[in-house]
């Protein structure tokens, strides 16, 4: 769905090809291998000129539409789980972090003296 998007929205196999980083035979056989797993044509293709059909048009929307919900649910869970995580180094004067630092990190902090 996402390369066929991609071909309707560049309006050519090259472009799309460009946009997903894929060559264009790729793109032309996923289009292909779509089509035929449909059972329908989604694009009339010419040397000139690339349009949809009515089921392409249709089917279109649907995926925009999809592709639309996959990333809003991507970003969501992963905006979820976003915890900091790693090491942490702060340069600071040794008063500093004992008065206003070390109550904050607790027993795991890890105080290193240059």
């Amino acid at each position: 769905m996402q390369t066929f998007t991609a071909v309707v929205e560049a309006g050519s196999f090259v472009k799309a090809a460009e946009a997903l980083g894929l060559s264009k035979a790729a793109v032309s056989r996923y289009v292909a291998d779509l089509e035929r797993r449909l059972g329908v044509r989604l694009l009339h293709r010419t040397t000139r000129r690339l349009s949809l059909t009515g089921e392409g048009e249709l089917f279109y929307t649907r995926s925009k539409e999809l592709l639309a919900g996959v990333e809003e649910a991507e970003i969501e869970l992963s905006s979820r789980s976003a915890v900091a995580s790693g090491l942490l180094r702060i340069n600071a004067p040794v008063t500093f972090g004992i008065r206003h630092l070390g109550p904050l990190w607790g027993s795991s902090a890890v105080f290193i003296r240059r």
